[in-house]
Order: structure tokens, then sequence, then C-alpha cells
């Protein structure tokens, strides 16, 4: 699916594993967002700095290299960070338009999704044709396990 675009944006590494297994299950183009000026590898740094993660805070992001005409459908993947979306992911909605694409969005988290749907409508306009809710660990030990099956992740790339 050439025409298919996978976005996303991944702190700890889920969203990106995720990202990577739709990209290669629909044979789709991928896009890794980056924030211009890195965060913290220090998990109580970015709390610090993030836990007011409204909609209207934003960060920069690295230029994208990629022409968003060029496809029809695009799929969003990040983290959840305080009960919404991600600021980077917020960033990428409000610079680039989806209007009249078919927008497929999910959300990594442990266990507290939030607002994170609605912020994805409200950004993007509400093109969204599908969501999925990406559950994670919230034991410490064990954050980079999910919880959501393959099975269900396979059903919801079918959707597709």
């Amino acid at each position: 699916m050439k025409d298919t675009l996978v976005v996303y944006y991944s702190f700890s590494g889920n969203s990106k594993k995720v990202a990577e297994y739709v990209k290669n299950k629909l044979g789709a183009d991928i896009l890794e967002l980056e924030p211009l000026v890195p965060f913290s590898d220090d998990y109580d740094e970015v709390v610090d700095e993030w836990q007011n993660n409204d909609i209207k805070r934003d960060v920069e992001i690295k230029p994208i290299n990629v022409d968003l005409s060029n496809y029809s459908k695009v799929v969003l993947i990040t983290g959840t960070w305080w009960y919404g979306i991600t600021p980077v992911m917020k960033k990428f909605l409000k610079e680039n338009d989806l209007s009249g694409k078919d927008v497929i969005v999910a959300a990594s988290n442990a266990g507290w999704i939030g607002h994170c749907f609605k912020d994805y409508e409200t950004l993007a306009k509400g093109n969204i044709k599908g969501k999925l809710d990406l559950l994670f660990s919230a034991n410490e030990l064990e954050r980079d396990k999910m919880l959501t099956t393959i099975n269900e992740l396979d059903r919801w790339i079918e959707k597709l």
C-alpha cells in the first residue's frame, strides 16, 4: 500500500515497534517525527517539563522530508503523555493539513488513554477513520511489554 504513510513519534520505543510492524504488514512508507531539541533521557526531567501537556502547548519538530500529497491514507501512532497525545505529534498535526485523507490513529499507553482520541480528532479536523488503544504494561520492569495482542493489532491493520 504505497499510498499509505505511517507517521509516528516514540519516546520509549513502544510506538516505534508498532509503527514498524504496521509499515511491514502494509508495505507502507514510514516517517519518524523528532523534536528539534531532543527531550532529556531522564524520565523525571521529562515529567517535570511536560506534565502540563495540554493541546495548546507546542514543541518545535525537525522538518519532515515527505510529500504528504502522495498519500491518501495516514496512520498516526504516538504515546500518551499525561492523558493526551505527545507534543511532537500535536505539532505535526498543527503544521500539516490531512484534509481529504483517511486518518487512522493509535495511542500507546499503560492504561490511561485520557483524551488522546479527542486530541487526534480536534487536530486532524474530523478525518479519523479508525482508532486503536495500544496497551502496554504499567509494571516498571516490563514497560516494553505490549498487552494489546498481535491478533488485535492484526485485525486493526486488516481494516486499514
